[in-house]
């Protein structure tokens, strides 16, 4: 009786593991897809790309950074747009561009939900001064919360950057 009786716990504790293991499965593939979404933000705003760039966030999306705060796709646009507008006015007056390029490093990602979650990353950003050399632009800290949508895919529905100044 007392083996019968470990049997049936035993089966009882099987869907358990299994359920466990599926969830460690379906984090693994969420992951890699918010890593998709944050890798696809830094090359779209490098590229000057607006369409992907607006394409990694909610549609009531909102970056705060100090001093300011930007909502919406059509302010999150602008903010490649503008920057597309000021490296076009910077060549054409004989300047460097003033490009930036992002290096992002200690990527860390936890889950509130099934369905939310936060990155936090360090980030720098390189660009060519007037004598020809790389220099920072700037660097600090991000907080990007991302919802999952129904597709599968994450996008960000806010985006905190705190820029290093001391």
């Amino acid at each position: 009786m007392r083996i019968l009786v470990t049997v049936l716990g035993l089966f009882c504790l099987v869907p358990l593991a299994l359920s466990g293991e599926a969830e460690a499965q379906r984090q693994l593939v969420d992951r890699s897809a918010i890593l998709d979404t944050m890798h696809k933000y830094i090359w779209t705003v490098d590229s000057l790309d607006a369409d992907g760039y607006v394409s990694v966030f909610t549609d009531d999306a909102v970056i705060e950074q100090p001093g300011s705060s930007t909502k919406g796709h059509e302010a999150i646009r602008r903010v490649v747009t503008g920057m597309a507008s000021r490296q076009a006015e910077n060549r054409a007056a004989g300047k460097p561009a003033g490009a930036l390029y992002h290096v992002v490093s200690n990527e860390r990602i936890t889950f509130q939900t099934a369905t939310k979650a936060t990155y936090f990353s360090y980030w720098q950003t390189l660009r060519r001064n007037e004598d020809g050399r790389y220099v920072t632009g700037g660097f600090g800290r991000s907080e990007d919360h991302l919802v999952r949508q129904k597709d599968g895919r994450w996008l960000i529905r806010l985006r905190k950057l705190t820029v290093f100044s001391d």
